[in-house]
């Protein structure tokens, strides 16, 4: 990846992250719950695994290099190469347990500490009497999602500059005979691979940019070709695909009290009176929106589940999701577009208790 591809991803999960931090905690809560089932995957085999490998191998930290082709390869693909023989774990493992490429632990608890100590200065301050700002309130919603995606990305690598490269003595053509038949592309009946050569054992589905990207012109044009799949792999694999009871709960949990804690600020001090009638407005929407968004994801799994409809055969946005998220979602965006202006707008003109200090 060139420098300007990688800074230009930093950005858009940067925008992601400030206009909904919680779908960020969802992504991360997704890719958790991947990664724990490939550790178990290995471990059921026989082979020592980490969560840490699991999630830099799904990171695109190891590539398949053959005589005639190079690709990324997910934990799911490498376990079946392994098992087939075609790869030794020594050829990579102990890269990966040189820890190359990670944010230090020790950096990720300082900054739930110090996020932490954040939130009990404002509960503080509550207890007090004194009065707290939008912008404080704000923080400290962020606060609640930053915390819970940390926990969930504990044992993930920082980034992945230079991924692992691991050589096997074949084509592509003998790899596919090795692994065994593929499944015949449904128009042409030739057997070819559309999402990686080992796709028939993981092809990362369902995700978001195949069930909606797909309507997209760009997407169509090269993100969904196999040229982008060799070069990295895509990181939107949404919260439903593979999540748990605890896990789901954890993430409802979590971006419920990330939208309850600006309604908190139902008395907070505003410079007009408009402008608190249309924050109390919005932040009362922006939880209801929340609340709907889980009640809609509820009735759509039990839906699926009567239907018997798996993970492995449904897509991650069914076209009644896509219809009622949509909606959901463009409420929100200008909901949060007023939310995230008004806190500095409000810097204008404080309270006099907002410059007070927790005894």
């Amino acid at each position: 990846m060139t420098l300007w591809a990688f800074t230009r991803t930093k950005m858009r999960w940067a925008i992601i992250a400030l206009f909904a931090p919680e779908w960020l905690l969802g992504m991360a809560g997704a890719q958790w719950s991947i990664a724990r089932r490939a550790k178990k995957q290995f471990q059921d085999g026989g082979i020592e695994w980490t969560m840490r490998k699991s999630f830099f191998v799904d990171m695109g930290g190891v590539r398949i290099k053959l005589k005639d082709d190079e690709f990324p390869v997910t934990s799911k693909h490498l376990f079946v190469l392994i098992k087939l023989g075609l790869v030794k774990v020594d050829q990579f493992n102990p890269a990966l347990n040189e820890d190359r490429s990670k944010a230090d632990g020790i950096a990720k608890l300082f900054t739930i500490v110090q996020t932490g100590w954040f939130i009990l200065q404002c509960l503080a301050r509550l207890v007090q009497h004194i009065s707290i700002s939008t912008l404080e309130l704000s923080t400290v919603a962020f606060v609640v999602c930053t915390i819970g995606t940390n926990i969930m990305w504990w044992a993930k690598p920082k980034d992945v500059f230079v991924p692992i490269v691991v050589k096997i003595d074949c084509t592509l053509e003998g790899l596919l005979a090795t692994v065994g038949p593929q499944i015949p592309d449904p128009k042409s009946g030739v057997i070819d691979w559309k999402w990686s050569p080992l796709e028939k054992f993981d092809d990362l589905r369902p995700n978001f940019l195949v069930d909606v990207g797909q309507y997209l012109p760009r997407a169509k044009s090269f993100a969904l070709s196999q040229s982008a799949q060799k070069l990295r792999f895509r990181n939107d694999r949404l919260p439903p695909l593979e999540r748990d009871w605890l896990l789901g709960h954890f993430l409802m949990v979590l971006s419920l009290l990330f939208g309850a804690v600006y309604v908190v600020g139902w008395n907070i001090s505003f410079p007009t009176r408009p402008e608190q009638i249309v924050w109390r407005i919005c932040t009362v929407t922006l939880f209801s929106l929340v609340v709907a968004f889980w009640a809609v994801d509820a009735g759509v799994e039990l839906h699926e589940r009567q239907k018997n409809i798996t993970v492995a055969n449904k897509l991650a946005v069914t076209p009644i999701r896509m219809v009622l998220y949509t909606v959901i979602c463009l409420v929100y965006v200008t909901i949060r577009l007023y939310i995230l202006i008004e806190p500095f707008v409000g810097l204008r003109s404080l309270p006099a208790a907002a410059f007070d200090t927790v005894m």
